[in-house]
């Protein structure tokens, strides 16, 4: 299995991780003004060319492309030819911007438009060269490939910035089949291993064409060209890679004009060798199965916990030491500084200071405080709604200053927002927030402000160290909105045709993969209600796999912080706990288990 869904999560999982430290550095970069550190401006840079190598690999190309701008702007940086100032850095962040967008679509996103971005991205690397180069940044030089089924298809000023090094340029050829699958590799570590030896310039691998690994109808290799620049002699590259001759040609007679049209050396040189990242695609699905367990043991000792029985409490103690181990495992596993998340407030506040040209200073004081990632995440949006609003009180001013601080007390973390400005504290003043007040409150947290002329406006957020969250699906099913638990969805159906509904030994059933997924006993309901619902979510519970139908449903998923988790009446038996959700509605959680348990056995 070579370009497998695996590998594809790998790297979106690992992409959406750098390109939120890309964001954290472009805004380091951005404060340190003309005295930056260069070394990482050069974090940044390699991270985008990583970035571009897998997009490659995947065939990506707008993601490919994207990077690629990104990249050459990052070069300017790293080798002092261009200041890394907020006109600057807001182009920068609005294609990293997109590249997020291109990862959480990458099965469709080559329907995306980029131009605004790679129009912007240009025009900034092409600002700032000598006359005699600037051309190249939008001319194209075609390679041939030895196989002549294609070429390479790279901007000059790519191929100039690797010559100005002294660079050698190569076009290497391998197969996949051979190269990786039966060297039991995987495609990123065979990547990284090329990485390590010189810059891939680009590399060309048809996956639509050829397929994958998991067909059986395949040729007998799979070729993968890379055009790779290395400091490295023909002969150094042969022996380092461990490759025969045939697999590597060096590029001259088609580059030849361009060898002596370079400019000035790079003030800096950049270094082409990257680290290999440990892949953590294995861990998360680990610690997704632990959150799994830990949800359904939740759910199990909510229905003993009115339950008297003396028998069963040798069996409920057990229960709860288990789901004690599993509670402390995520704790641990989602605990992470406070600044690691939160500074995305600090990117969001300097968006709308930019495009409002107000002078923001913004200041995060969290020392060494860990919270749980969830619990930063569904604060990022309020806060960060809550701050605009400060800061439109005073939009005749140009100046505004305000602190975030967070501290934590034996239960409870509490965010305090202060906001001072010396022109407006003659008057008290207040703000009205409605919606963050609901979503914070989703979060069964609490918010207050206070006044005074001596500290300004005081707002004060206090959440809950430890909640329960229970990641899913939202769907709607007769007005009334659920959360369905994500480890008990594997498949969503809103195409539904009349001809796959059916009845089957006293049941509905609906043909999904030639299996019938039974949806309800008709001795219950209605046959026509469920043909007029427009979604079905197949479940599963144990060996148990069952259909839901909904009027509609939401496959974003959301980690729903549940308010109550106590059965004290009966008719509530199909509900294991309830939420809030950010718009102030109620969605319930079924429990998937009583669903299971009420269909017939032999399903």
């Amino acid at each position: 299995m070579l370009i497998d869904r695996e590998t594809i999560d790998i790297y979106i999982e690992e992409t959406n991780q750098t390109l939120a430290e890309i964001e954290e550095n472009l805004l380091d970069l951005e404060n340190m003004g003309k005295n930056i550190d260069m070394s990482l401006a050069r974090r940044v840079y390699h991270a985008i060319y990583v970035i571009r190598n897998g997009a490659s690999l995947l065939s990506l190309s707008k993601t490919k492309e994207l990077s690629q701008k990104i990249e050459n702007v990052m070069g300017l940086i790293c080798t002092a030819r261009l200041t890394p100032n907020p006109e600057v850095i807001n182009i920068l962040l609005q294609g990293i911007d997109c590249l997020h967008q291109l990862i959480e679509l990458i099965h469709s996103n080559e329907d995306m438009d980029i131009d605004e971005q790679s129009v912007l991205l240009t025009g900034l690397t092409s600002a700032v060269l000598p006359d005699n180069i600037k051309q190249s940044v939008t001319e194209v030089r075609e390679i041939p490939l030895p196989d002549a089924k294609h070429v390479f298809q790279i901007p000059e000023f790519n191929i100039i910035q690797e010559l100005e090094q002294g660079k050698n340029i190569y076009i290497l050829r391998y197969d996949l089949i051979k190269d990786v699958q039966e060297k039991n590799n995987t495609p990123f570590d065979f990547v990284r291993f090329i990485q390590q030896h010189g810059e891939m310039i680009d590399s060309v691998f048809d996956i639509k064409s050829i397929g994958t690994l998991e067909e059986q109808e395949l040729g007998q290799e799979m070729p993968y060209f890379v055009l790779l620049a290395s400091t490295l002699s023909y002969e150094q590259l042969t022996k380092s890679l461990g490759i025969q001759s045939h697999q590597i040609k060096q590029v001259k007679s088609e580059i030849a004009d361009l060898v002596h049209s370079s400019a000035e050396p790079h003030q800096q040189k950049l270094a082409s060798t990257i680290s290999v990242h440990d892949r953590k695609t294995g861990h998360k699905r680990r610690m997704e199965l632990l959150n799994a367990l830990s949800c359904e043991l939740k759910f199990a000792m909510d229905c003993f916990a009115h339950t008297q029985d003396g028998k069963l409490s040798l069996g409920k103690a057990r229960i709860q030491s288990v789901l004690d181990g599993l509670e402390k495992i995520m704790h641990q596993n989602n605990n992470v500084l406070a600044s690691k998340v939160l500074w995305k407030i600090g990117r969001n506040i300097r968006d709308h200071a930019y495009q409002s040209n107000i002078q923001v200073k913004f200041d995060l004081q969290c020392g060494m405080i860990k919270i749980d990632r969830r619990i930063c995440n569904q604060l990022i949006d309020p806060v960060t709604q809550i701050i605009v609003k400060m800061i439109r009180l005073v939009q005749n001013n140009t100046s505004v200053q305000i602190c975030l601080n967070i501290t934590k007390s034996e239960d409870r973390i509490i965010l305090t927002l202060s906001f001072s400005n010396p022109q407006i504290l003659t008057q008290e003043i207040y703000l009205e927030f409605e919606n963050e007040e609901k979503i914070i409150h989703a979060l069964c947290a609490d918010i207050t402000q206070s006044f005074a002329l001596s500290t300004g406006l005081l707002i004060k957020i206090r959440v809950p160290q430890n909640l329960f969250f229970v990641p899913g699906y939202r769907a709607v099913i007769d007005n009334q909105n659920y959360i369905i638990p994500k480890f008990n969805v594997k498949n969503c159906l809103t195409n539904l045709s009349e001809s796959m509904w059916h009845e089957k030994d006293s049941c509905i059933v609906f043909d999904f993969k030639e299996q019938s997924i039974p949806v309800a006993k008709l001795s219950n309901t209605d046959f026509s209600y469920y043909k007029n619902k427009k979604a079905l979510i197949v479940c599963e519970v144990g060996k148990k796999r069952f259909g839901l139908p909904a009027d509609s449903i939401e496959m974003l998923e959301w980690d729903a912080v549940c308010q109550n988790l106590s059965k004290q009446e009966d008719s509530n038996s199909s509900i294991a706990a309830s939420c809030f959700l950010d718009d102030g509605h109620i969605a319930f959680i079924p429990d998937m288990g009583f669903l299971a348990r009420e269909l017939p056995m032999k399903w």
